[in-house]
């Protein structure tokens, strides 16, 4: 129903193979504008088992059989056609082949306007990868934090060691985490910020852990290579030159994650994240490490300030900090020659590789968004030309478009009109809450550049939300849920990624459906008449040996009306094969329990009177 009534949309998808069940899983969604809102829905997760292996042809059909065939989302095939207006995927052959990719089979398929876009997280994490890791210095750092991190995972004896450390000096440490993984940036970043702030503690430990012999051979032989590297001064400048080039990196990678992140954005973002990383090779600071809260104290010491155990927990204001001290540093003096060569070979090739990487975003079809923003607007006859632009190359969609008649003829009106409407009424307010009161408020008075800017705000250009819905499914696959039924996963992922967008009526709406399906009768058949004839009318009968009311076994006798001969056989339990027949028309039934038939005979009595 969203899909169908939605004027435009755009496809995210990204595959995943679960390490503990081994099967291929495609996660679809579908970014709509609603109330001037670019919102997310998840709208299937395929198993791509069902159509083959898993190439470019196979994820086509997985995600047209989405969008035409299921229950849950089907929306007509002409919709589905003209409405798409842009696919996002990763950077993987299989879907952004120039050839026969995924994103090139769905525009060749009656979709010459479709945008096809690649996903904007994963290029910077490439972008970086391919700058950075070139490099040997910030490839041993990478390596160094891996290190650590097996280190204490597999050594619970070195890291209770650690945090007894810690606490005999009252700061405050942190758990060396997982640095190698699909967030490149942001999983690198917080790993050596974790690295430098527990780097004097760790090397504090080492020297204990060397000095009691509790260690093996090889645990000591390990730990000294780890200590080697702690009392290079040279190297801790290389990972504090690492951390700033990750800092500056890491608030563009958020920016893109962003769930409402819009086109027209990503272009200025690239140019801020350059400049900021000319600045800092521009920069004549003498040392990367101050810049990191370390100060060297002399040619051999360093000395920094920590927040006490539990401290972190605190407003900043009432923090309370710790000095730590360590001697032994070597390498000091080759550290700012170091630092020099890495900022004028390193630096300027992350520039390349930014600008190599998002050249697509200086295509025009991009360059004609830049209206959507207010700060944008300058003259009124290029805003107009860039309308008249989309209007052109999203034809189709334009003219489908359900509940308005586009006119391209008051395009120029209605946008004079808007600028004049924005300046008197919305003055100063950003894009995103402007287009919102748009659309809630004057929709009406301006349909056409409200249905160009619902085509521009529904393009997609970052796969963050698909990603993190494989982290949802990794969570829901614990140890004991291995068995979960293909639906199964997809409802709890349904419920899951959509529960932030649906509102209350939604909730109540899908609550109610799942309950009346719960309560839908399960047997194949239903009986019309009470099973046994219990309920059916008993007629009190005296035996004709005795005006007793009761025979002298203590078993009572009933009479069962002829009306329930069919008894289903089913329902009564098997008759005894043993039992004499009665030629009589009325069936005898002998019920052994005094007080159920006289509870019944009393009910019936109670009737009658």
């Amino acid at each position: 129903m969203i899909l169908s009534s939605a004027n435009a949309f755009s496809v995210l998808s990204d595959g995943s193979q679960a390490r503990k069940t081994g099967s291929e899983k495609e996660l679809v969604l579908a970014r709509v504008v609603q109330g001037g809102i670019p919102v997310f829905y998840c709208v299937a997760l395929q198993d791509i088992d069902d159509f083959g292996d898993a190439n470019a042809n196979n994820l086509k059909r997985a995600i047209d059989d989405v969008f035409i065939n299921k229950a849950k989302v089907a929306v007509h095939r002409d919709h589905y056609t003209a409405a798409l207006v842009s696919a996002t995927a990763d950077g993987a052959s299989v879907n952004t082949g120039i050839y026969n990719g995924l994103l090139t089979q769905i525009k060749k398929d009656g979709r010459p306007w479709l945008i096809n876009i690649h996903c904007v997280s994963r290029r910077v994490e490439l972008a970086i990868k391919d700058s950075l890791m070139k490099n040997k210095n910030f490839t041993n750092v990478k390596e160094f934090m891996i290190s650590l991190y097996y280190l204490f995972k597999q050594s619970g004896k070195f890291a209770r060691h650690f945090y007894t450390t810690a606490g005999c000096l009252d700061v405050q440490v942190y758990k060396f985490k997982k640095v190698h993984g699909t967030r490149f940036v942001n999983h690198q970043r917080r790993g050596v910020t974790d690295l430098l702030h527990n780097w004097i503690v760790l090397a504090q430990t080492i020297e204990n852990s060397i000095a009691n012999s509790s260690q093996s051979a090889v645990s000591s032989a390990k730990l000294r290579g780890v200590l080697k590297k702690l009392e290079d001064y040279r190297f801790m400048s290389v990972c504090c030159l690492y951390k700033q080039i990750l800092d500056i990196v890491a608030h563009m990678s958020l920016i893109f994650e962003r769930n409402q992140l819009l086109s027209f954005e990503i272009t200025p973002t690239i140019e801020i994240t350059k400049e900021r990383i000319q600045d800092l090779i521009d920069s004549e600071a003498p040392s990367s490490v101050a810049s990191c809260g370390i100060t060297l104290e002399d040619d051999s010491s360093i000395k920094c300030s920590l927040p006490r155990t539990g401290h972190m927990k605190r407003k900043a204001e009432n923090r309370e900090y710790a000095t730590v001290t360590y001697s032994g540093m070597k390498n000091v003096g080759n550290a700012m020659a170091t630092i020099k060569s890495l900022k004028s070979d390193v630096l300027p090739s992350i520039q390349q590789c930014l600008d190599a990487r998002f050249s697509s975003f200086s295509h025009e079809v991009y360059q004609h968004m830049l209206w959507l923003d207010p700060a944008n607007w300058g003259d009124v006859k290029s805003e107009v030309k860039s309308l008249q632009f989309l209007a052109s190359h999203f034809r189709v969609t334009v003219e489908n478009a359900g509940g308005i008649k586009f006119d391209e003829s008051n395009l120029e009106r209605e946008w004079k009109d808007l600028r004049v409407t924005v300046k008197h009424y919305y003055r100063g307010v950003k894009a995103r809450a402007l287009w919102k009161r748009v659309f809630i408020y004057r929709r009406n008075q301006f349909p056409n550049v409200c249905l160009l800017a619902e085509i521009v705000m529904s393009v997609g250009v970052s796969n963050c939300t698909v990603e993190a819905g494989f982290s949802h499914l990794t969570a829901m696959l614990t140890d004991r849920r291995l068995n979960l039924n293909h639906s199964t996963m997809e409802d709890l992922l349904l419920v899951k990624i959509n529960n932030l967008v649906w509102s209350e009526s939604d909730r109540n709406d899908i609550i109610e459906a799942a309950l009346e399906k719960y309560m839908e009768p399960r047997r194949k058949h239903k009986l019309d008449k009470p099973s046994c004839g219990l309920g059916a009318p008993i007629k009190r009968r005296k035996r004709k040996d005795s005006g007793s009311e009761s025979s002298s076994d203590g078993h009572d006798i009933v009479n069962i009306s002829d009306d329930d001969e069919s008894v289903s056989e089913m329902e009564c339990g098997d008759h005894d094969n043993d039992s004499s027949s009665d030629d009589d028309d009325d069936d005898v039934v002998s019920v052994d329990g005094e007080g159920l038939l006289q509870a019944l005979v009393d009910s019936l009595d109670n009737d009658e009177n």
